[in-house]
């Protein structure tokens, strides 16, 4: 009775000890999209402005002060302050270092005119602090059609690495995707090129 269910036992495994002793080849296949732009966000700096005098800083003009030069000269560009929003966890994460009192303010747009206008406002004590281009979501039918795209070069690159070694390729045994639907434009805009990449395994023969 014990030989018998050694047997089965044994019987059962076969199986996935031989799923496990497959040779595979695992590759990274790549494709590339186009980011279109969907719109800009710019965080800017107020700061109370200081000189130095004797032994020390003085006050010129307050964080107020300057808040109000900055909506009377946006203003004039055409530009309502009331749809800039305060960013206190940027403060927050900024003071440390922060030398001076400052507010952080950010302005949402999907207009390049009104970017150009805002940073061409030159004022003491305000300063770009960072200009981001943002980049739409990806529909999950969009990433798919990606992946299979990288997939397909995983695959030209698996069948040229195996004939190398006198070998064949044979099922995806693997993939491993970790693209997701963000996209982004890379810093200053230099390229508009985002890659998508995927991990796949076949069976070598």
């Amino acid at each position: 009775m014990k030989r018998i269910i050694f047997l089965m036992v044994v019987l059962f495994a076969l199986p996935s000890i031989a799923q496990e002793h497959v040779n595979t080849i695992t590759v990274t296949g790549e494709t590339e999209k186009v980011v279109e732009e969907s719109g800009y966000t710019i965080l800017v700096a107020l700061q109370q402005i200081l000189v130095f005098e004797g032994q020390g800083e003085v006050e010129v003009s307050s964080v107020e002060n300057v808040k109000k030069n900055y909506i009377d000269k946006l203003n004039e560009v055409g530009i309502d302050f009331n749809q800039f929003y305060r960013n206190t966890y940027y403060e927050f994460a900024a003071s440390y270092s922060a030398t001076r009192e400052t507010q952080y303010y950010y302005f949402q747009t999907p207009n390049k005119e009104d970017v150009r206008k805002i940073l061409n406002v030159k004022l003491a004590g305000i300063s770009i602090a960072d200009t981001v281009i943002n980049g739409g979501k990806l529909t999950n039918e969009e990433l798919a059609s990606l992946t299979k795209k990288a997939i397909d070069d995983a695959r030209e690159k698996a069948i040229i690495v195996a004939k190398k070694m006198n070998k064949t390729i044979g099922e995806i045994t693997a993939i491993v995707d970790n693209n997701t639907d963000e996209q982004y434009v890379q810093n200053y805009g230099t390229s508009t090129l985002q890659s998508h990449a995927v991990t796949v395994s076949f069976e070598l023969k």
